[in-house]
């Protein structure tokens, strides 16, 4: 019986052994699967809007589905508010969202994946106003700005130091409040600006620029949360794009289109759209 139990104990003692230096442990620790990818983006028109048919369609998303299809990618791409995208990418992995200017702020808290546009940052008044604004400066003495709740213009706004800013949910909700006289002016972008006014049914004059106060490049990027192997393999993949010519194909037809369809001016410069 004494040699059963020694031979027992020594039984278990090389168990324990095999476990600690095979580097196993003593209870199934098989690594959790991976969060599946999200895809999110926000209503910009032409970069990503809902067509007629309630579809959502766009330059940018046309991009974003043909790096999908290289990775043969079938996540679907949802549509939220800028603020909650923003949030949703801070909080968790395997996020990637596009219609997001690169800034110097955000530059370390996000991967950047692929370029897809750039465009210029306008402010806008009623066409009935007398206000002229010739520099950044003199903006700080109008009464109210309209910006959109997390989008790059209230951000860099806000970094000049402006406390003239008014956000709301939506840049459709702004024109609202400038068309109604709640705001002086608002902070917006020439092709936006066109594509809302054709979409509402109002005239493309009821606006006017009376400043081109910055501007800024577009970019798909991806949460700071996630594996660097993932983040790897889609900007892999977006190099691989490039080199296939399908970026510069995608950019020539949606220039067409735009002005065939929406009068809106753009131009083809380094393989992207630039409004």
């Amino acid at each position: 019986m004494r040699a059963f139990y020694c031979d027992l104990t020594t039984a278990l003692f090389a168990i324990v052994c095999l476990t600690l230096f095979s580097g196993l442990p003593l209870h199934s620790n098989a690594s959790e699967p991976q969060a599946p990818i999200q895809i999110l983006t926000v209503i910009e028109p032409p970069a990503s809007y809902l067509n007629s048919h309630g579809e959502l369609s766009g330059y940018a998303t046309e991009l974003v589905r043909a790096l999908q299809t290289q990775l043969q990618d079938r996540s679907d791409i949802q549509i939220m508010p800028e603020s909650r995208v923003l949030l949703t990418a801070a909080r968790q992995p395997n996020v990637l969202l596009f219609g997001f200017s690169r800034t110097q702020d955000r530059e370390e808290k996000y991967h950047w994946i692929m370029p897809l546009l750039r465009k210029r940052w306008v402010l806008y008044v009623h066409k009935d106003s007398p206000l002229q604004i010739n520099n950044l400066d003199e903006l700080r003495n109008l009464d109210s700005i309209g910006v959109v709740r997390g989008d790059v213009r209230e951000e860099w706004l806000t970094a000049q130091g402006f406390t003239n800013l008014h956000s709301s949910a939506s840049h459709a909700q702004n024109l609202a409040r400038l068309r109604s006289g709640r705001l002086t002016a608002i902070a917006y972008e020439p092709q936006g600006m066109q594509y809302l006014l054709k979409e509402t049914g109002h005239p493309p004059d009821e606006f006017k620029p009376v400043l081109h106060f910055h501007s800024s490049e577009v970019w798909l990027l991806m949460s700071r949360k996630t594996q660097s192997s993932e983040v790897q393999r889609w900007q892999t993949a977006a190099e691989q794009l490039k080199l296939s010519g399908q970026p510069l194909e995608i950019a020539k037809r949606w220039q067409q289109r735009l002005w065939q369809t929406e009068q809106i001016l753009s131009s083809v410069q380094q393989d992207l759209l630039q409004f």
